[in-house]
């Protein structure tokens, strides 16, 4: 039997009472505030949810339909509450065996010198660029990022693969980079103008952005046409950037489409690809 494992039980009242004084005290887990400092490895929920391993707890028996639709949007499996419950342990063993066997992924943290530079559209980029050299990549930030990469309406709550990308795939809610599951290789974090010690590189024009990146010790590629010489853009910043992304129609259609990163322009995307080979933290 497991113990101690951290467990969120996100259930409507009456059903959420029983299920939680169950699950601490027959199971000898620990229910967890699926926002605490500690996540939970596993959902009780009765709804769709991403990132984290769920069971679809139900109120008695749930019809057939409604248990394919939750099956098919990802629970690991549909238990009814009270006679399916010794099922949830068993499920329970299978995941804790998956998180501790599966490696973390690397983690690559995109964030930007202010609001608007184009810290999506990098952040998405990248993800493409991993997802080319052959890893499983999940990019994770506001639904604005899934607008670029075309991947559905907001809210969706699963992981969403970007299409003509393989092994690329979205999820549109903010989240810091350790709060994310992905069985994958990499994650990368939009994680828009907050920037912490996991950053790895951060975004900036070549305008009054460059200021508050010339104060961040972190490497910087600026996206825009430069209204000043690169050197200068480099002398207000201080050292230089690890890549220069001009904007063009090309860069602006992608956007537009929906089709970040597949339709972006080659010779954009070998320079972030040469830059990001000199970012310290860029997984091999």
């Amino acid at each position: 039997m497991i113990e101690d494992l951290p467990v969120a039980v996100l259930l409507a009242r009456p059903l959420s009472g029983p299920v939680t004084a169950w699950v601490e005290r027959d199971l000898g887990w620990q229910v967890v505030d699926p926002d605490g400092s500690l996540p939970p490895a596993l959902v009780l929920t009765d709804r769709p949810r991403g990132g984290v391993p769920w069971i679809a707890v139900t109120d008695g028996q749930v019809p057939e339909d409604r248990a394919t639709a939750l099956l098919a949007a990802g629970a690991e499996d549909v238990v009814g509450w009270p006679d399916d419950r010794d099922r949830i342990p068993l499920v329970a063993a299978r995941v804790d065996l998956h998180r501790q066997t599966t490696p973390q992924g690397a983690q690559v943290a995109v964030a930007g010198a202010a609001g608007g530079v184009g810290t999506s559209t990098v952040a998405l980029a990248v993800g493409g660029l991993l997802a080319w050299a052959g890893a499983a990549v999940l990019v994770v930030g506001g639904d604005g990022m899934r607008a670029l990469a075309g991947a559905g309406a907001a809210g969706t709550p699963r992981h969403t693969p970007v299409a003509g990308v393989p092994r690329l795939a979205v999820a549109g809610h903010d989240a810091d980079v350790a709060d994310i599951a992905w069985s994958g290789d990499v994650v990368v974090a939009d994680t828009g103008t907050r920037v912490t010690s996991d950053t790895t590189v951060l975004v900036a024009r070549a305008d009054a952005s460059l200021r508050r990146a010339r104060d961040l010790d972190l490497p910087v590629v600026v996206v825009g046409d430069l209204a000043l010489r690169a050197r200068d853009a480099e002398r207000v910043l201080g050292r230089p950037a690890v890549a220069h992304l001009p904007l063009s129609s090309r860069v602006a259609r992608a956007g537009l489409l929906g089709r970040v990163p597949s339709a972006l322009p080659g010779r954009w995307l070998a320079l972030l690809r040469d830059g990001m080979r000199r970012v310290e933290r860029w997984p091999s």
